[in-house]
């Protein structure tokens, strides 16, 4: 069975949410059988390293050339139309492919890079997955005081984009509703699909001594909403400075390249190639990000780990939670809850949340993921060796 699969950004390294979002689903169908076919539609540079690391894990990749910042457009002043960033070479090559392969599912990252499903077979079921809501975008930053950035279009462009595909995928419910209200074209909720991978907790080996440090970890890309995140939660700190005394604060990810993390109380590690050890040297995780759009993987990736996760209400957006640590306000509730936290107890009740919590998660995307791809995963599961013999 062969998926055709198109994206304006690569899937390596791990170190960006879309990034890890395209890799769980790819990999997913790949253990269903499927071969995949990657394009990727050169939305950034590509060092050998990284187009190397591709062609290692997808079965078939094409690579388009890089297409330079100064040649996107924006055909209005505050937005953009739905094709502005489109690439018409990916329409030749998906043409070609289609021509080659028989293909059985088709799917379309981002709802503004999928003008191709337009010409592809209608008997194909076609799919976009939409990572974000990009309808008005540009006004949600600015109500949550950042500039416009990135890809942003009106809820009618959007529209006219969800309209290309037999089903478009959303990341979290709170969206699918949103994009069902302005689409006839069915919407589903898939969220992040990811494999529990849970820590030793520590009900399960020493719990941490009240007169040690307990270790906070942090980690983000440098995006402009988790800089702005970054920079709140160093300002609440330092209304703070006793809890530096009980606390280590370690930050890792590409953020700590950005300009908020030059005056910070977090440790900067940098991009970490082992997320595992990073969680493994962290007591609790936390996700101080106000606003934006999509699930943030961050939150649920943490979890997956088994670490008790203390988060913004906005960083839970699409992950079922009714705990306090999950229902903060904002970077200021994170410090306080820090401070007042009885820590042995509340890391403990933590993991095990992050433990339940993750279980129900993965049922449900498993669900979906069965009901969105039936020809594949009805057949009989076979491993990737059985295939190619």
């Amino acid at each position: 069975m062969h998926i055709l699969v198109t994206s304006p950004t690569p899937t390596h390294p791990q170190d960006h949410g879309n990034r890890a979002r395209i890799t769980a689903l790819c990999k997913a169908l790949q253990a269903q059988g499927a071969e995949i076919h990657y394009i990727y539609g050169g939305l950034e540079q590509l060092p050998e390293k990284q187009e190397l690391e591709m062609r290692e894990t997808w079965d078939h990749v094409h690579i388009l050339p890089p297409y330079q910042i100064e040649d996107r457009k924006q055909s209005h002043k505050k937005h953009h139309l739905i094709d502005d960033w489109y690439v018409d070479a990916v329409t030749t090559l998906t043409n070609r492919i289609l021509d080659t392969w028989c293909i059985d599912y088709c799917i379309a990252n981002y709802v503004w890079f999928s003008q191709w499903l337009e010409t592809a077979p209608r008997d194909i079921p076609k799919y976009i997955d939409t990572h974000d809501l990009f309808g008005e975008r540009h006004q949600r930053l600015k109500a949550d005081g950042l500039p416009a950035s990135w890809f942003s279009t009106t809820t009618k462009e959007e529209a006219k984009g969800f309209d290309r595909a037999d089903t478009v995928i959303a990341i979290q419910s709170q969206e699918a509703a949103l994009m069902q209200a302005v689409t006839d074209t069915p919407v589903v909720t898939l969220g992040h699909f990811i494999k529990p991978d849970f820590l030793p907790g520590h009900r399960e080996q020493e719990a941490p001594n009240n007169d040690a440090k307990i270790a906070v970890g942090y980690m983000a890309s440098d995006n402009p909403i988790n800089q702005q995140s970054l920079t709140a939660m160093n300002e609440a700190l330092a209304t703070r400075p006793d809890l530096l005394g009980r606390f280590t604060f370690k930050l890792a990810g590409s953020i700590c390249s950005a300009t908020a993390a030059a005056d910070t109380p977090f440790k900067k590690l940098g991009f970490v190639d082992n997320a595992r050890a990073f969680y493994e040297a962290c007591d609790i995780v936390i996700n101080p990000n106000i606003g934006g759009t999509g699930l943030k993987i961050k939150s649920i990736e943490a979890m997956a780990f088994g670490r008790a996760l203390v988060a913004t209400s906005d960083a839970m957006a699409g992950i079922d939670s009714q705990l306090p640590a999950h229902c903060l306000k904002d970077a200021a509730q994170i410090v306080d809850f820090l401070a007042n936290m009885n820590l042995k107890q509340a890391i403990a009740d933590g993991e095990q949340a992050s433990r339940d919590i993750v279980e129900r998660y993965v049922v449900e995307q498993t669900a979906a993921m069965q009901t969105l791809f039936p020809k594949l995963f009805n057949r009989k599961a076979r491993t990737r060796t059985e295939l190619k013999a």
